[in-house]
């Protein structure tokens, strides 16, 4: 197994081989811990791009997965829409650190304000709550950045289409398979839906009423709503944040509580309203239903799946009340503060790691093994992220080739790992999982 081979060769260019890829097994989200891996930052603050434990972050929000393996992640502090890359690679896709604005345009020109959850569909459109301006926006396949619906600056909860439309700081946004997006509106206590026609509705809710009632449409009442998510039979799920429960809206708008219960906060691994969380804040549905919830005051991340007519909540990753940025499986995985939460297709789970300024993610990231030549010598480099793979080297490449891992001269430098090779005889290298 091997993200890719580097050639040495005495007086001869270096070239890279490709000869396979990383092949890790699918681990899926269904057992009753989770490993925990980081997929890219470090816990500094900054806005760097690069690999894995070389980009840097600014109290990350929402986050989001496309169908071709792409991740999106609303860094909120930053006023920037990132992209992640399957092996990691973290760019900036629009906006400008530092630069807060709310122009429409390319996305080079665009820029936002405090944006706080992101979604995106199969096709890389990419939908944005742009809290601290008010709006919705949209990311085209084409670079163009436009406003759906709210008008920047403009703070109201008018349901109508486009700019006559206004939200009062949207932070979570979940898209159906029709196109239609729910916003929770969390300063109006309310759950909106935007079709994709612009129109605007109240769902659930009623604006400035916060509360923890259940019923119907403006009946119900929500406390500060947070994440946001979709089923496949368009139910939503909402983690109520300062209820410290989780609600679920029927297409009607029927709000119930399934877990937790409301002002009473805790970490109790229980059923329905004997459980207890401390402000959750994103949400994630998978394919078969089951429930994945960032519970932010707790450190930790909750599973919800129902059993005959209850909702049983366990905990499946971190521990109650301690904070860190420890990978692990299980209890040994540690967070600070996770907000967004979102799943891929595989069924890999993806937390923007919101106090450590990382992206992290039960999948095990495929590093890339990077290579320079300076003064003579070949300079091998990868992320410090990828802590579970280590430098291999053979003389040959083949059926018979003899691999043996290479630990003499690496070295930590910064974010990376670095092993400086003399520029004699012929080596090939690899970075290989044990």
């Amino acid at each position: 197994m091997f993200a890719a081979i580097i050639k040495q060769q005495l007086r001869a260019p270096v070239c890279l081989v490709a000869l396979g890829f990383v092949s890790f097994g699918l681990v899926t989200v269904c057992g009753q811990t989770l490993p925990i891996h980081t997929l890219a930052g470090n816990g500094s603050i900054g806005a760097t791009n690069g690999f894995g434990s070389n980009a840097r972050f600014s109290h990350l929000g929402g986050i989001a997965s496309d169908g071709a393996g792409n991740i999106y992640v609303a860094d909120t502090e930053n006023s920037t829409i990132r992209k992640i890359t399957s092996d990691g690679y973290v760019s900036t896709l629009t906006g400008a650190p530092g630069s807060f604005g709310s122009n429409d345009g390319s996305i080079a020109n665009a820029r936002f304000y405090g944006p706080q959850a992101v979604a995106a569909d199969n096709v890389g459109q990419v939908f944005v709550a742009d809290s601290a301006n008010n709006t919705i926006r949209k990311i085209t396949t084409s670079g163009t950045v436009i406003t759906l619906a709210g008008v920047a600056g403009n703070t109201n909860s008018l349901d109508g289409t486009g700019a006559n439309a206004a939200f009062n700081h949207p932070e979570g946004l979940a898209l159906d398979a029709g196109g239609n997006l729910y916003v929770a509106d969390s300063w109006n206590h309310t759950i909106r839906k935007l079709t994709p026609a612009g129109v605007v509705t109240t769902l659930a809710g009623l604006a400035g009423e916060f509360g923890a009632a259940d019923g119907t449409n403006s009946k119900a009442r929500l406390n500060r709503p947070g994440g946001i998510a979709v089923d496949s039979a368009t139910n939503i799920y909402v983690a109520d944040t300062f209820n410290y429960t989780i609600r679920k809206i029927t297409p009607a708008g029927n709000v119930t509580t399934i877990a937790g219960l409301a002002g009473l906060w805790g970490s109790a691994d229980e059923t329905n309203s004997a459980a207890r969380f401390y402000f959750p804040n994103g949400i994630a549905v998978a394919a078969d239903g089951t429930i994945y919830v960032s519970d932010s005051g707790n450190q930790t991340i909750r599973k919800i799946v129902v059993s005959g007519t209850n909702w049983v909540v366990s905990t499946v990753a971190g521990l109650n009340g301690l904070a860190g940025s420890t990978n692990g499986s299980g209890t040994a995985a540690q967070f600070y503060f996770p907000a967004g939460i979102a799943l891929d297709s595989a069924g890999y789970l993806y937390v923007a790691d919101n106090g450590n300024n990382m992206a992290r993610t039960t999948r095990l990231v495929r590093p890339t093994l990077q290579f320079a030549q300076a003064a003579g010598a070949l300079i091998l480099s990868w992320p410090i992220s990828s802590e579970e793979f280590s430098l291999w080297q053979s003389p040959a490449v083949g059926p018979s080739s003899t691999w043996s891992v290479a630990t003499n001269g690496v070295v930590r430098t910064g974010d990376n790992f670095v092993r400086t090779n003399a520029m004699a005889g012929t080596a090939f290298y690899r970075l290989r999982n044990l």
